[in-house]
Parts: structure tokens; sequence; C-alpha cells
């Protein structure tokens, strides 16, 4: 975080009279964090989730020109579909409601700390082939960003918020459990269900891509790589069905 950064999230939240030096702590995503740094960090995750909503939502269309079975095809659509929405409900009802009480200012896209996806690579071409190819590695590297929001992200968010007290960081605290966190979960089941329709029947030089573009998801939130073990450990043994990626049924995430 740059002083800058900090200097004006201090400003703002004096104005809301919030004690912008607060010490919250040591998290994941820092050794120390103050509400100024909360403040800003809300204001990246905001931006970064609602940055997710225009990939999500080419995604959806993509499955449907792949030439995949129209099962599979449907299935995509409707949980990439679904996805797109709540992408933009994070960002702009949950992350984004939070930092506006805090103080904060409309957030821009380059506050997000995820580059989204070149959109010409989301284009429909009409080789179905390699609109799989652009699902399958949009898919990965999405699912390796979202497997981390999951496990470290939202937990880190959580205890800072416990940590601070205030009544901003109680209602986001319910938000993160209600409906943030249940809807990342099924978007990391959406990563599991293209492996294991559109991956696992291929080649292990196919399955070895997806591991390394799932990493690359990972290493934009600066985490750990996961080796093919945990890779196995994290898909599972089958794919979920529909009604689970469109949370109708529960599962079990590891």
């Amino acid at each position: 975080m740059s002083p800058a950064l900090l200097e004006l999230a201090r400003g703002r939240l004096a104005d809301r009279g919030i004690d912008p030096d607060q010490a919250l702590g040591p998290s994941d995503l820092a050794p120390e964090m103050t509400t100024a740094g909360l403040y800003v960090t809300l204001g990246s995750v905001a931006a970064t989730e609602k940055a997710g909503q225009n990939p999500t939502h080419a995604l959806a269309r993509l499955a449907l020109r792949a030439g995949l079975s129209n099962e599979v095809a449907d299935t995509l659509f409707l949980a990439y579909n679904q996805q797109s929405a709540e992408e933009a409900g994070h960002g702009d009802k949950v992350f984004g409601n939070a930092y506006y009480a805090m103080g904060g200012i409309a957030h821009l896209p380059d506050q997000s700390v995820v580059e989204p996806p070149d959109p010409e690579a989301l284009l429909n071409s009409d080789d179905p082939k390699e609109n799989r190819k652009r699902l399958g590695g949009t898919a990965a590297l999405l699912g390796g960003a979202e497997s981390v929001a999951l496990q470290r992200l939202l937990p880190a968010l959580v205890t800072l918020c416990q940590s601070w007290g205030h009544p901003i960081g109680g209602d986001l605290i319910a938000q993160i459990r209600d409906v943030v966190r249940p809807e990342e979960s099924r978007h990391v089941l959406i990563w599991r269900y293209v492996f294991h329709e559109l991956i696992a029947p291929k080649t292990e030089k196919v399955i070895e891509l997806y591991r390394q573009t799932t990493n690359d998801g990972r290493m934009l939130l600066a985490a750990e790589a996961l080796d093919r073990g945990a890779l196995d450990r994290m898909i599972g043994t089958s794919a979920p069905t529909l009604r689970q990626l469109l949370g109708k049924d529960r599962v079990g995430l590891s």
C-alpha cells in the first residue's frame, strides 16, 4: 500500500469519525494492519470482485459454442451466468458497501489487483476447439484465484473485522458468512467441474497445463502453487452436479 493511498484513507475515515490508526493486528494480508489499511484493502477487493463479472459472462457464452455435449454446455452456461451476477454483487453490494460506509469513493477498475483477461481472448470464435481451449484456460486461471479468495482472503478479512469491533465490520462478517463464502465455494466447484468434464479425459500433458494455469491464477494473489497431489485433493474424484453448482444442494469443500 502506497503512503499516498494510506494518507487518503486516513482522511476519509477521520471524516466518518473512524479512528484510522486503530491497530487490527497481523493477518495473511499483511504483518500489521490498521483501519486505514483495511479501507484500502476493501476498495481493492471490491474492484477485484467486480472485475470478475465480464470474464465469467464471456465464459457462459463460450460454453455454448465450444462443441460440448448439451448437458455440459447448459451446465456451464447456467453456472457461469450466475457467477457473473454474483461477482458483481460481491463487488458492489458486499465489499463495495463496506468500503463506501467507511468513506470510500466509487472504486475504479485500476484498483483491482487482478488484470482482467484480454477481451479479445474470450470472444467466441468460429472454431469450437479454440473456444474449448479458451474456456479451459480461463476457467483454470479464475479457479486458481477463487481458491485463494476462499481459503485465505475471506478468513483474513473476517479476522481483521473481528479485531476492529465496529458495526461496519460486523455487517461485513455476516455478509461474508451468509453470501460471499457460499458463492465463492460454488465458483471453485465450477473450476472442478471444468476439470472433470473437459480436462481429465485428456492427456497428462493437458492436465499438467490446467494445473500450471491454475497456479498462474493463484500467483495473481501471491499464493503458493499447487503440486499435483494438492490439485488432486482439491478437485476431488468426480464433477459436481448442476444443483450443487447453482447452490441447490450443499457440497463439502476441502
